[in-house]
């Protein structure tokens, strides 16, 4: 019998599941799926290795340096009655200690692991590493940032355990709260936020090319472009200053979701001209869900899964070539067109709509009665997903 209504999914005991999420860096993907859970009734309990944005929103927050401190906080969340225990990589290795600990405990039969894929070895460095290959083995269920990353990770890595796919969405509600409370302004300019590579890194260049992006911003400028940077780490913030984009120190998530109302496009660009970088070519980003939260069209160029998304819901503009770009006063006559789109697509697309995707793979693992999904729901599903991918979430 399936669980109506908006009601949490029940542990054998009958009650609201536990979810023990635990992560090197608590992340924004992280916060984002944790604060959808809690909305919907669960326990959510957290653990990382530094204070960062959200963790002030749950009942308990542990902190970890190493394996000792990291198996105590896992021992600590099974005590407190972690149903689930939801890592989020990377690094890979600490899913081995989680695995540890459970059969220490003994409480495989009750207690099992989630691995939230955010970033694998497979797909950005082309090759299986002996950590990535355990992680798979150790989880009992496996989450994915998108659909081909799922198709190639599901075949190399062999995998016939439950999986999803969950893409990074906004949670309901952070336009309207991020709108309120700060009237808007006349938007101008491009704005890209995100992860950036410092010009002279030469060893951080050669491993993630796909985030040099010091030659796109400067053409972006000399394009005509007021372009903006909120990037989060200093070296990058440094080093763009000689593009002529205006830098902005790292910001915190709610700040910085209130700057992006200022400005009139989001860069979703990658340093991926040829296509060769597995890792833009199949990942689906944060900063496209944050820019369309924010009321931003995307440019997108180089990024052919995001190209995919922007061009299926009509929310930005996509290019062959960032040249094409131009000063964007070409894009004047269809932007209310997207902005409308836009506004569509927030009322609808939210963590909060598709998390039940991740509540049934909990329920799939634990043997318990799966979530029952409204028939709009259902068909926003199979919209974003396709039929096939959304059959075992949503029926």
């Amino acid at each position: 019998m399936k669980i109506t209504g908006n009601k949490p999914v029940l542990n054998k005991k009958g009650k609201p599941l536990t979810i023990g999420m635990i992560g090197d860096h608590w992340c924004i993907r992280v916060h984002k799926r944790a604060l959808a859970l809690q909305k919907c009734g669960y326990r959510i309990i957290i653990c990382g290795r530094k204070v960062s944005y959200g963790t002030d929103q749950y009942p308990l927050f542990l902190m970890w340096h190493d394996e000792r401190q990291f198996k105590n906080a896992v021992r600590v969340m099974i005590n407190e009655g972690a149903d689930i225990l939801d890592f989020s990589n990377e690094p890979d290795h600490p899913v081995r200690w989680i695995r540890e600990v459970i059969d220490e405990m003994g409480v495989g039969d009750h207690v099992k692991l989630v691995t939230d894929l955010h970033d694998l070895d497979l797909i950005r460095r082309g090759f299986i590493t002996k950590n990535e290959r355990e992680m798979f083995m150790k989880s009992d269920g496996l989450i994915y940032v998108s659909i081909p990353i799922q198709e190639k990770a599901n075949y190399m890595h062999s995998v016939t355990k439950p999986n999803i796919v969950l893409y990074s969405y906004c949670n309901q509600g952070i336009i309207k709260d991020v709108v309120e409370e700060e009237k808007v302004i006349e938007r101008k300019g491009l704005v890209y936020q995100g992860g950036a590579n410092a010009k002279d890194n030469e060893d951080v260049n050669r491993i993630y090319p796909y985030r040099y992006l010091y030659d796109i911003i400067k053409k972006l400028v000399e394009m005509g472009n007021e372009t903006h940077m909120y990037v989060g780490n200093v070296d990058a913030y440094d080093s763009h200053q000689e593009t002529g984009a205006i830098m902005h120190p790292p910001t915190i998530y709610d700040k910085l979701m209130k700057e992006l109302l200022n400005y009139k496009y989001g860069i979703l660009i990658f340093n991926n001209e040829k296509g060769t970088e597995d890792q833009v070519n199949f990942t689906l980003t944060n900063k496209f869900f944050e820019y369309t939260a924010a009321g931003l069209p995307s440019l997108a160029c180089w990024c052919p899964e995001n190209m995919k998304l922007v061009e299926k819901w009509g929310v930005g503009f996509t290019f062959e070539n960032i040249s094409e770009i131009k000063d964007c006063s070409h894009l004047e006559e269809k932007y209310p067109e997207i902005i409308n789109n836009i506004e569509k697509f927030n009322k609808e697309v939210y963590m909060e709509n598709f998390i039940v995707r991740y509540e049934n793979l909990l329920a799939e693992l634990l043997g318990v009665p799966k979530k029952g999904v409204p028939a709009k729901i259902k068909k926003l599903h199979k919209f974003e997903y396709g039929r096939e991918e959304s059959n075992f979430q949503i029926y």
